[in-house]
């Protein structure tokens, strides 16, 4: 007996040897939040260029997203990774001089020059796109193990990383659209809902079911210290979505609006199991004390079954959020007072990281532990307001003949008395689960066809940028053509 416990003890020391600093190391909150906030950069610069250049081809719109977009944060994410901190600079620096060469209209009329609420949220619209693309240009980046750094790689147990980030963003991301979200659920009966979302979910466990059985049948590699052994991303999806809405269904319709008080009870609940029976250190070694994924379904897909927990605290955090950003605004003091709002749960969940990471329990993506599930409140929520403040800042520079909205043109909002049009971030909010499932499915292809982990830089580099340019371009192609994918 006393041999198991050292063999367990020396192996949970193993794998919790890295305790990254909350704050000033490479893998840092802060180091993954001036990575990621490059991409609203690049939606600045490419707005202002669009703006002077205005292309009227697919075409021209097309390589224009391509070359201000994905090129720039596929070269972040790589190559330039390691001078992270210098080109955020730069580019902000570039975004001032810009700005300070511009004339600015003065604000008191903005209300007449451009009503955001027209154009419904294109911050919100613009987040949700950005997530999907860094997410799907990570999933191979991370293959090319010679230009995607270390320090951006998933920590299985605890830390931080841009990957980490990934399964947190997609739930934050739907739970701010929820109908919970949008005020819908006091039009629908509890039983429409519930029916709606068994289809919604059941679409997702096939998509699991069908990855499953395509990675045993090609014998792709997949870490099974992610989710476990048969689970995996799309399961996790469904299942949060089942879990929170069976708890909205068994609330009143009010409770929607203190959402964050049930997101609060459960994260705490699910903390305290972690922390007061030992249940972190079971998902993490196993009865076999080892971290071998044997044994029954429950023990071989531990990490993916119990961090649902964590995922439903940060979904019904996201719902919260999403009431604050679709309440009705119709004056420019709203939008102020809705960003700073916003400023105020984005400082006070990163003040909450930094003791819970220190005082409680390290943040753990594996587990999606209360630690986890406070930082994405603080990354996603820094993310959107920084898409809420470029959208801020070109309301400044508009007019009602030339409306500039961030990622996307006059034509994305009323496609039906207007001509079509090729704005990348709108179609990719328009087929959000196909732009996805195609960067899954060629990241598979690429990683079959070509030996990723011996792959030059520059090659490296222009694969990535092919890549991008093949899902990007499938997903415009269908946007160009107003094909939706949703057939549920």
């Amino acid at each position: 007996m006393a041999e198991i416990d050292i063999m367990e003890l020396q192996y949970l020391e193993r794998i919790r040897l890295n305790h990254p600093s909350w704050l000033s190391s490479e893998d840092s909150v802060l180091n993954v939040a001036i990575t990621t906030l490059i991409a609203p950069i690049c939606l600045f610069l490419r707005t202002f260029i669009r703006s002077k250049l205005n292309p009227c081809s697919y075409i021209g719109q097309y390589l224009l997203d391509c070359i201000c977009l994905v090129v720039p944060i596929i070269i972040s994410f790589t190559v330039l990774a390691t001078s992270t901190f210098r080109l955020f600079l730069v580019l902000l620096i570039l975004i001032l001089c810009i700005c300070r060469a511009s004339e600015i209209q003065p604000i008191s009329s903005i209300n007449q020059r451009y009503p955001l609420q027209e154009f419904g949220m294109p911050y919100l619209n613009t987040y949700r796109a950005l997530v999907n693309l860094c997410t799907i240009i990570v999933i191979l980046a991370v293959d090319f193990s010679l230009i995607f750094p270390q320090k951006f790689h998933k920590r299985y147990t605890n830390g931080f990383s841009l990957m980490d980030t990934g399964v947190g963003s997609f739930i934050f991301s739907h739970a701010l659209v929820a109908p919970e979200s949008r005020f819908n659920i006091l039009s629908e009966s509890r039983l429409k809902r519930m029916q709606k979302c068994l289809i919604s979910s059941s679409m997702l466990i096939v998509l699991g079911c069908g990855r499953l059985f395509v990675t045993w049948l090609t014998d792709y590699s997949v870490s099974e210290e992610e989710y476990g052994k048969h689970w995996n991303f799309f399961f996790t999806l469904a299942l949060v979505k089942l879990l929170t809405t069976m708890i909205f269904c068994s609330l009143p319709s009010s409770a929607t609006n203190f959402s964050w008080i049930v997101a609060a009870l459960v994260g705490i609940s699910y903390q305290g199991i972690l922390s007061l029976a030992d249940f972190e250190d079971w998902i993490i070694i196993g009865d076999n004390k080892d971290g071998s994924y044997t044994g029954d379904f429950v023990h071989a897909n531990r990490p993916g079954l119990f961090s649902s927990l964590g995922y439903c605290s940060l979904y019904l955090f996201g719902v919260q959020v999403g009431r604050l950003i679709f309440k009705a605004r119709v004056k420019w003091s709203d939008h102020v007072k809705c960003f700073e709002k916003l400023v105020v749960i984005a400082a006070a969940s990163g003040f909450l990281t930094c003791i819970l990471h220190t005082h409680i329990d390290k943040s753990s993506r594996m587990i999606a532990n209360l630690t986890f599930v406070i930082w994405q409140i603080c990354h996603n929520t820094v993310l959107l307001l920084s898409s809420y403040a470029v959208d801020l800042i070109f309301a400044l520079y508009s007019t009602p003949e030339n409306p500039l909205i961030p990622g996307q043109c006059v034509s994305c909002s009323n496609r039906k008395t207007r001509s079509n049009c090729c704005c990348l971030l709108s179609a990719i909010n328009k087929n959000q689960l196909f732009f996805f499932l195609i960067g899954n499915v060629l990241t598979g292809v690429v990683n079959l066809v070509v030996k990723t982990g011996s792959v030059g830089a520059v090659p490296a580099v222009a694969t990535l940028i092919a890549y991008g340019g093949v899902v990007c371009g499938l997903t415009s192609l269908l946007f160009v053509f107003d094909i939706s994918t949703k057939f549920w």
